[in-house]
């Protein structure tokens, strides 16, 4: 007997499920915006459950730190993002920029965490380790890929802020981030498909994420993943409404506008807009252990 169901779907939104907390794993901060929207769309709309957006790395392409830093232009440009989709339903005033900003011991690791509303992000800070996960060399051509494949120890976040010993050690504590947010409710993870056929020339950082995440999920049980094609999208027709279109594409604009605040070049280009209105994900069903 398979210890997963599988269930192939191309459609545009989440079924609604009451009290249920969406992990949305996103390596990079500006992922999940083109790769599992409107999904992420409908998950902030929905009040009663809680949307957790999860960046595993800094998403710095190898660059060091300072006020208008590569990684910080990306990381304002989800916030942007979230709080966006938050305002965009609902009615009286809204919360404006202020987000509930705090460092969460997770495995004797602080993690950063903003909230606004019923969305809570988690960045993680670890070194971009590009596409075929090499790494660079200002972090020692270090990566989640060489942690995931125990080809090395001691993997630390960019801001110094924390060290993760080994992959198991890193495990642990995505495992203790998840069972922080889930509360009592059912648990849903959304990461990119490992699958090479259907998800070809993926990102190193999308790809080991999301094995880092599948080994939390099997080793929890009774939860679901959401497999995304990623990259590969680019080359497939559009599938979403001419609605979500609209919203998909809103939601680049402020993530990129961000970017462009913090003098880096605008992401608004020919081939990042090709991957806007399109979203093919598949799912499994991970029973009780």
């Amino acid at each position: 007997m398979p210890a997963y169901l599988t269930v192939f779907i191309v459609l545009f939104c989440l079924q609604a499920n009451s009290q249920t907390t969406r992990f949305f794993v996103s390596a990079h901060q500006d992922d999940w915006q083109l790769f599992m929207n409107p999904n992420v769309y409908e998950s902030i709309k929905s009040a009663e459950d809680t949307t957790v957006i999860i960046h595993t790395t800094a998403g710095e392409a190898g660059s060091g730190m300072g006020n208008d830093a590569y990684y910080k232009a990306r990381e304002e440009g989800s916030l942007a993002a979230v709080r966006f989709l938050s305002n965009t339903y609902g009615s009286g005033k809204n919360l404006g920029a202020e987000m509930e900003r705090s460092y969460v011991d997770l495995n004797g690791h602080p993690i950063l965490r903003y909230a606004y509303r019923n969305t809570v992000i988690y960045l993680l800070r670890l070194p971009d380790g590009s596409g075929q996960g090499h790494g660079y060399a200002l972090h020692d051509c270090k990566s989640l890929e060489k942690l995931f494949l125990e080809e090395i120890n001691l993997l630390k976040s960019i801001d110094d802020t924390t060290v993760y010993e080994n992959k198991d050690d890193l495990i642990n504590t995505l495992k203790a981030l998840v069972q922080q947010e889930q509360k009592d409710n059912a648990i849903e993870f959304h990461l990119a498909d490992t699958d090479r056929t259907v998800n070809p020339g993926d990102h190193s950082d999308h790809q080991t994420s999301s094995h880092f995440f599948q080994e939390v999920a099997h080793d929890l049980g009774n939860n679901s993943l959401y497999l995304y094609v990623n990259y590969y999208t680019a080359s497939l027709p559009v599938n979403c409404t001419e609605q979500n279109t609209v919203m998909s594409a809103a939601t680049w604009g402020v993530t990129t506008a961000k970017i462009a605040d913090h003098r880096h070049y605008s992401t608004w280009d020919d081939d990042h807009i090709s991957w806007i209105g399109k979203q093919y994900y598949r799912k499994e069903i991970i029973p009780n252990k």
